[in-house]
Order: structure tokens, then sequence, then C-alpha cells
């Protein structure tokens, strides 16, 4: 507001002021001494924070400036900013079964991925002939009583490829496979040398059974009828061996 001076037509030559409204812009020469003090005022609050407040500043542009780790477990990827863990987060653990850590774009295909995969009830409930299988669409109300139906409605329906599969078995990391590999390895290890020590036990017994044998638990000769004939001689191995073709043995007197 201004104010303007006028003079009064009724002769008394009495001079009053009367208000005029004036509009000014904001880099007009009105405002730059205000504006001077405003600037002046700013950087005297800025030079009288204390040390304390400088190292929560210097600390929260460090932070910011740093590498983000997610917190998830078992995750723990490396991000350069809050904005990339948000998009990671929405992407890879939004929507994120805990049972299996399959992962789905939204959480309308995860609730139907954990009632078809992990709720007995709901496969008791195919079982009796219930339409329980969910469209993936949605918005669809349709309900339907086997996989393959609802595969044939989304192709049929909502133009789905015909290679679409909402079960996707997923292959197992690089990680998983090698310590599964360890374990098949021991385990065959183990069984082999089980194996040979069974039959090193095996053929350490039957030595030793072997070894127990004695030749004078068998007759050294059979006799058939009567007493004075002379009757099959047997003659240990052993003792054979020791005999050479030249020597000559006692022949049985007839």
């Amino acid at each position: 507001m201004a104010m303007e001076v006028e003079v009064s037509g009724t002769g008394l030559n009495f001079p009053f002021l009367q208000p005029v409204r004036r509009r000014f812009e904001p880099d007009s020469l009105f405002f730059e001494a205000g504006s001077i003090e405003r600037q002046l005022l700013a950087k005297q609050v800025t030079l009288d924070i204390t040390d304390e407040e400088k190292q929560q500043i210097q600390s929260m542009e460090d932070w910011g400036s740093s590498e983000i780790y997610c917190p998830i477990v078992g995750c723990g990827v490396h991000l350069q900013s809050l904005e990339d863990f948000e998009d990671h987060y929405t992407a890879r653990h939004m929507a994120s079964c805990s049972v299996c850590s399959q992962v789905y774009p939204t959480s309308h295909l995860l609730s139907i991925h954990v009632s078809e995969a992990h709720d007995s009830f709901f496969q008791a409930k195919v079982a009796r002939g219930y339409a329980m299988y969910e469209c993936l669409v949605e918005g669809c109300d349709a309900k339907l009583k086997s996989y393959k139906n609802r595969q044939q409605h989304l192709v049929d329906k909502h133009k789905f490829p015909t290679s679409f599969e909402f079960f996707k078995k997923s292959r197992p990391s690089k990680k998983h496979r090698q310590k599964t590999q360890r374990k098949q390895a021991m385990h065959n290890t183990e069984d082999a040398s089980t194996a040979m020590q069974v039959d090193q036990e095996n053929i350490d017994s039957l030595v030793s059974a072997v070894s127990r044998l004695s030749t004078s638990e068998s007759p050294s000769s059979i006799s058939f009828g009567r007493r004075h004939t002379r009757g099959l001689t047997f003659v240990p191995r052993a003792v054979q061996k020791e005999k050479r073709p030249g020597q000559s043995s006692e022949q049985p007197k007839r």
C-alpha cells in the first residue's frame, strides 16, 4: 500500500493522504534491502551451528554417498542409492514366497502360488472336485477345477502363449549344485569304503576258519566189510606234496 497526496476540491486547500494499491515484482528494488538482510541472517545461522550438528550433517552426507546393502537374509545386494534399493526391494522381495523364495511380479500371483503350492486345504478341496484354480488375470473371477483347464482358459480367453507355465521348476544355483555333488561324492566314498571293509572282514573270517581246520579230525582210512581188509587210505595233500615222484611208498600187504 502507498500513500498519495491529494488536494481537496472544497477550497480549503487542506492536503490529505489517500491509500493506493501498488504491486512490485520479486526482484524489484523495493525488496533489495530486505533480501540483503535475509542473506546475512542465513549466513549467520549457518555459522552458528555446533560441532555436533556439523558431524551429523557430515555423517548424513557420507551415508548418502556410500553403498547400501540389502538387509534381507540371503540377499546382500550392493546398491548405490535409496532409489535403487526401493526398486530392488519391489522387484525381488515385495512379492517373494517365504517358503520357497519364489518371486512374483504382483501380490495377487504370490497369493495364488502360496495357496496352490503350500496349502494342504487347497489340495484337499481340489481332490474333492471343487473349482479352486483362480485365473491369473486380476479382475477375472473365473475358477477352474484343474491346472490344465486354467491353462486352456488363459490361452483362449486372455490370449496367453501356449508355452506359458505358472509353475516353473526353479533351476538350482551353481553353489547348490556343487554342494549336492560334494555330498553325493562323500556318500559314494563312504559306501565304497564300507563295502571294502565288509569284504575284508569276510576274507579274514574265511582264512581264520580254514586255518582252524585240522587233518586229525578226518580219519586216516576207511574200511568196508571185514576188519582184516585194508581200506582206502587218505593222505593229506600237504604230505603228498612233500613226496617226490622217485620216492617209494609202503604198499599194503595182501
